[in-house]
């Protein structure tokens, strides 16, 4: 075999140099010699050996012998060993007994603050701390679950049990106390001993023990699973031990080289043992015993609590979601445990206790455990008379919990339906008992703790501010508590029920809580008599013990509110959002319809001066009724006087549409609108009240100004007492004004009517004025434009008036469009017959299709613009009509922007009259293409430069005048100018140098003059230029050079003069170039 390994590792290893056979064969050999002299060498050894062997077992026998003379001395002398051994506990074979090794032990053979003594405290403080946090946090965070399964049971027994005897600091503390064993023989082996030390270490041990015992105590008793309980439990045995590992460490130099001497002397040191005799030899295990009996007590007793479920709720309140299933929602509310298994047996160890409806006659409903190999978990079931592990359950929780014994440890799990899917909305809580009637009991109420009395709101009335309940009939507006024969408001779901103020065909109109919205019903639909007025069986259903709620007829409810919680249950239904009802197949109860709420809330009727007071400066009396202000009616006052036709100054504000609309006569829809409402009118107080609107605050209304210039030429004489002013509007058939005045009275005196926006044209009417009382008065209107204090005036002449007259007034401009476009159009030319007034005035006849004119803006200007275009011009025929100005012939639009106007007047008639300036306004144009016309009045407005989009501007064959503003330059994108055959004059702008896009520009046929400017050099782009036919003068500018892409150069008849520049030969895309009829000179240019 050594043959074999030594060839193999040779030929193997790649590190020896290649050898033949007969090289590794003398190699062989030669190790072979090697350990022949090794062997040789071991078998000499091997002989001294066994020469020593003989001398040692010489020995032996004589210690033999020593040893049998020993045992004859100690027979002599009456002493049993085998006593000896028996009487003392842990004795070793010579009769003494070793030092305990631990980190305390460091305490007290050491000096103080030597770096054992330092390890020692260092470990002591780590224990205390450890144990010390710990037990903080157990009794500040934790709480003894209510129950625990058997095995876990079990376990903590098997725990408690190790702990006392796996861990004995305790007993090993009170060992060196009592008996204070190997005192003298420690003092003399270690120098820092000191019996104080010894003490206070001892101490210190014993009380790390014992208080690493509480904490696992606490430990096991908290814990509700297996797993916890060994995995805490292993940690604080770990912690306790920690002294001895330290110890351990110390003998291994780990901490330090005084530590590991110490350790090791400790070690080697022993002292007899000396206990007393008797019963006193076993006070530290009696002492032990106690504490180990008293954890045994308070375990057994906190076992007793968890068996016997006290610590468990006695009752819970639980809120259902009703979004899924609306039959959910009746379940919601109180419930009490229901022990049902018998204490004392096994199976008792492992069930729950159950929570049962405290109101049976509202639904059988029950939480349960369920304890199924595949399911362990909290459910819910409608039918007490299922299983708790039933197929059938309503709800389980989603979170499965084999350690749970408390239904609260649910409350925040997600809860299922038995198909899987969510629901909505699921709040649990414990119900204190204390406040058990005030949450279950005859009503809930929501206020203070310690108040079960708390009165609720008697009278629910719909607030008016809403549309309310509407449907198959009118519902009452006020509902009170419904009382039985005894006078005790009848309740249902520990809520009252209220009963409408007012009958009709469907019966009484009840409204009542059902468990987890308040509904509205007639009593037609939830009774089965025939009689639905039939009181008594009203109170009967309300107050019998059947679940009758899923036992209704279809559309038996027509309303529910939205869902009630903790938030805003107040044992009303004040301030609820309420819904339609629907039905569902196979659904017994509806679902609130959300997709169809209802404008309509109730709030409590009786007045409180602190929490409900009146309204509208309402007095509350001491029965809860209210006196009312202001015309004001209802219980709280709570119903305004709106739209009654009288106004009312303390509703005339926004928030109350001004009273209604009764303040101004275009919003007040009542025959006696402004009857009597005028006693002041023209400076002068009335004789009798008139008819008018003098607090109309409605910014929307227009205000109108009536200046009326009165004298008497002669004496009136007896008779003439009064004349009457009236001003009538026909379209709307409305009367603003209609006074009578003092004839007396004359000078200058003015009234401020207000009219509607769209009132359209009004009459002016003067009455009891004849030719022979001698009064003569003139009058002009005002238009005010947006409550400006600059009106406008209506009419430009006075009308003088000496009798009985009725005058027509001009339409009165919409204020919205006046608004609207007053950046674009001067007020001033209103009312002045101009084509701007016309252009206006036909808009205003069409605001009636711009109920918000503000949000259109941008398409009224550019109508506007058309409009007015269309007015100052004299087309053969009518371009524009009341149809979208997208659709007119000459406009083309880019979605609803005006994009491109066009007209040849060549083709279709020229147009006659003004180019009105207002195209201007086009702010989106890209073309402005109208030619052949006769505008001789008109020029090319400076607001050119505001078309920034326009491409293409032709205006050529107009007749316009005028210049070419400097404004053009600021057309950039433009490619296509043509002003060509025109009456412009003035000069040829510097600004055109900036229109680097143009390729085409005409401006022949005019009478332009001085110079061609030199910026046209910049219009590289060009392609067509001619200013043929004008009064140019100067030379041709050397810059035309620059433009590269020129082919067609017209600058014939004119009076230019001077060289043809050479820079002409630059021009290698030119084609046409005209210079004829000018005052050139000098030679054409080679170039």
């Amino acid at each position: 075999h050594l043959l074999s390994y030594l060839y193999y590792f040779v030929s193997r290893n790649s590190n020896f140099p290649a050898m033949s056979i007969e090289e590794r064969l003398e190699s062989l050999e030669k190790t072979l010699d090697n350990y022949h002299d090794e062997i040789a060498s071991v078998r000499s050894k091997n002989a001294e050996l066994e020469t020593k062997n003989t001398h040692l077992q010489d020995k032996y026998l004589e210690a033999d012998e020593k040893i049998s003379e020993l045992q004859n001395l100690i027979e002599m002398n009456g002493n049993d060993v085998t006593k000896k051994e028996d009487e003392v506990d842990g004795d070793e074979g010579d009769g003494s007994t070793p030092m305990t090794p631990n980190a305390y032990t460091f305490l007290y053979t050491s000096e103080l603050f030597s770096g054992p003594s330092i390890a020692g405290m260092v470990t002591c403080s780590i224990q205390y701390t450890v144990f010390s946090l710990f037990l903080l946090d157990l009794l500040n965070t934790e709480s003894v679950p209510p129950g625990v399964a058997a095995l876990v049971r079990v376990v903590q027994v098997i725990a408690i049990i190790i702990a006392f005897l796996v861990e004995t600091d305790t007993l090993t503390a009170l060992f060196a106390v009592i008996y204070r064993e190997g005192f003298d023989e420690m003092a003399n082996s270690f120098n820092g001993f000191a019996p104080w030390k010894y003490y206070v270490a001892n101490f210190l041990l014993g009380g790390q023990g014992l208080l690493g015992k509480v904490v696992a105590f606490y430990l096991i008793i908290f814990a509700d699973n297996v797993f916890d309980l060994l995995l805490n439990f292993t940690a604080i045995m770990f912690i306790s031990e920690l002294d001895e590992i330290v110890c351990f460490l110390a003998q291994d130099g780990y901490v330090g080289k005084k530590a590991e001497a110490l350790a090791k002397q400790i070690e080697e040191v022993k002292f007899p043992r000396r206990p007393p005799k008797g019963i006193l030899r076993h006070v530290h295990l009696i002492l032990y015993g106690l504490i180990i009996a008293g954890a045994f007590v308070a375990f057994g007793f906190v076992a007793f609590e968890q068996a016997s479920q006290e610590s468990l709720a006695e009752f819970v309140k639980v809120q259902f979601g009703d979004d899924v299933d609306p039959t959910l929602g009746l379940f919601s509310g109180c419930y009490e445990k229901n022990i049902t298994f018998t204490f004392g047996g096994w199976d008792s160890w492992d069930s729950r206790v159950q929570y049962v409806r405290t109101q049976p006659d509202r639904g059988d409903g029950k939480f349960d455990y369920c304890l199924d190999d595949g399911l362990q978990t909290w459910v819910f079931a409608t039918d007490q008379s299922k299983t708790s592990c039933d197929e059938n359950v309503a709800l389980r929780s989603a979170e499965e919990r084999s350690t749970s014994f408390d239904l609260l440890d649910a409350k925040g799990d997600q809860w299922l339906f038995e198909t899987g899917n969510a629901i909505s909305e699921f709040q649990l809580g414990e119900i204190d008992p204390s406040r058990f009637e005030i949450e279950c009991g005859t009503i809930s109420v929501k206020g203070d703790t310690t108040s079960s009395t708390e009165e609720l709101c008697p009278v629910m009335t719909v607030d008016v501010d809403a549309i309310g309940f509407s449907g198959s009939h009118d519902w009452s507006k006020t509902f009170v508590l419904l009382e039985n024969l005894n006078s005790e408001v009848v309740q249902f779901y520990q809520r009252p029920v209220f009963i409408g103020d007012s009958l009709g065909s469907e019966g009484y109109e009840l409204l009542f809580f059902a468990g987890r919205r308040w509904v509205l019903a007639t009593t037609k639909l939830l009774t089965e008599d025939d009689d639905p007025f039939n009181m008594e069986n009203v109170i009967s259903l309300f107050e019998s013990s059947g679940f009758w709620l899923l036992e209704l007829r279809t559309e038996a409810l027509s309303y529910l509110s939205e869902a009630v919680n903790q938030g805003n249950d107040r044992g009303t239904p004040l301030g609820l959002q309420w819904y339609n009802a629907r039905y569902a197949d196979g659904v017994a109860f509806p679902f609130a319809d959300i997709s169809r709420p209802v404008d309509g809330s109730f709030r409590c009727g009786k007045c409180n001066s602190r929490t409900n007071p009146c309204l509208y400066e309402g007095i509350c009396q001491d029965d809860g009724t209210c006196i009312c202000s202001h015309g004001t009616s209802g219980r709280l006052c709570e119903i305004k006087p709106l739209s009654d036709g009288v106004c009312n100054p303390f509703f005339n504000t926004a928030p109350d549409e001004y009273d209604g609309g009764d303040c101004c006569v275009a919003t007040c829809s009542k025959a006696n609108c402004g009857v009597g409402e005028m006693n002041f009118a023209f400076g002068q107080s009335l004789q009798r009240n008139g008819t008018g609107f003098p607090n109309c605050n409605d910014p929307s209304m227009v205000p109108l100004t009536i200046y009326l210039e009165t004298e008497i030429v002669e004496d009136a004489g007896s008779g003439f007492a009064s004349y009457t002013v009236e001003l009538h509007c026909e379209e709307a058939d409305t009367t603003p004004m209609r006074v009578a005045l003092d004839p007396s009275i004359v000078g200058t005196l003015n009234e401020t009517v207000y009219v509607d926006d769209k009132a359209g044209s009004c009459l002016l009417s003067f009455i009891g004025i004849q030719s022979w009382t001698g009064l003569n008065i003139s009058y002009q209107i005002m238009d005010g434009l947006d409550s400006s204090a600059d009106s406008m005036l209506l009419m430009n002449e006075e009308r003088n008036i000496t009798a009985d007259g009725i005058f027509a007034l001009p339409t009165v401009y919409s204020r919205c469009l006046k608004e609207t476009l007053a950046g674009v159009v001067d007020a001033h030319d209103l009312y002045t017959g101009s084509y701007q007034d016309e252009a206006f005035a036909r808009l205003s006849n069409e605001a009636t299709k711009f109920e918000n004119c503000s949000s259109n803006q941008e398409y009224l200007i550019e109508r506007y613009s058309l409009v007015a275009l269309s007015t100052a011009e004299e087309a053969p025929e009518s371009w524009i009509s009341s149809k979208d100005h997208c659709l007119w012939s000459r406009v083309t639009c880019d979605g609803s922007r005006v994009v491109e106007l066009t007209y040849d007047g060549l083709t279709n008639g020229a147009l006659k009259g003004l180019l009105a300036p207002e195209f201007t306004l086009l702010r989106h144009s890209e073309r402005i293409d109208v030619f052949g016309n006769e505008f001789s009045e008109s020029t090319i407005p400076t607001e050119v430069g505001t078309l920034s989009a326009l491409t293409s501007l032709l205006l050529s064959i107009n007749g316009l005048s005028g210049t070419v503003p400097t404004e053009v330059g600021k057309l950039t994108a433009l490619t296509d100018l043509r002003l060509n055959d025109n009456a412009l004059s003035g000069t040829i702008p510097s600004e055109v140098g900036k229109l680097t896009a143009l390729t085409d520009l005409r401006l022949y046929d005019n009478a332009l003059s001085g110079t061609i400017p030199s910026e046209v050099g910049k219009l590289i782009a060009l392609s067509y230029l001619s200013l043929r036919t004008n009064a140019l003068s100067g030379t041709v500018p050397s810059e035309v050079g620059s433009m590269s892409a020129l082919t067609d150069l017209r600058l014939f008849d004119n009076a230019l003069s001077g060289t043809l520049p050479s820079e002409v030969g630059k021009l290698g895309a030119l084609k046409i170039l005209s210079l004829r009829d000018n005052a050139l000179s000098g030679t054409i240019p080679s170039q």
